[in-house]
């Protein structure tokens, strides 16, 4: 049984990250809206905070969504990345890719709607 809170989509397009003055870039391979897995030679260590730009290309202008996340996944091939922090219009963009990408819309839209009712649960 999965554990995962919210679907993941196949979404492939570039991106970089910065660790204080430390720069990489690497292809985003599938993304949910609690997470990412980039595809990098880049090695990191488990719970290193990156800010993460992901380039959405063929917009005019260029979209692009800035995220804060914790490696919270190594690989061979990559790392994977929680989402700790993020704006409003880059929580909307992602959003919209994760439905856009994903097989049921309503889906993601519950999946949203469940996380933000038990946020305010645990917050009263």
């Amino acid at each position: 049984m999965s554990t995962r809170k919210f679907s993941r989509v196949p979404f492939q397009v570039d991106a970089s990250a910065r660790i204080a003055d430390h720069r990489f870039r690497g292809t985003v391979d599938n993304l949910s809206m609690s997470g990412m897995f980039m595809l990098t030679g880049e090695q990191l260590q488990m719970g290193d905070v990156a800010d993460i730009t992901i380039m959405l290309s063929g917009t005019s202008p260029e979209i692009n969504v800035h995220l804060t996340g914790r490696v919270s996944r190594i690989a061979e091939n990559g790392l994977g990345f929680t989402f700790e922090k993020t704006d409003l219009e880059s929580y909307t963009h992602l959003k919209n890719i994760i439905a856009y990408n994903c097989d049921d819309a309503d889906k993601v839209m519950e999946e949203i709607n469940h996380a933000i009712d038990e946020k305010i649960a645990t917050e009263k």
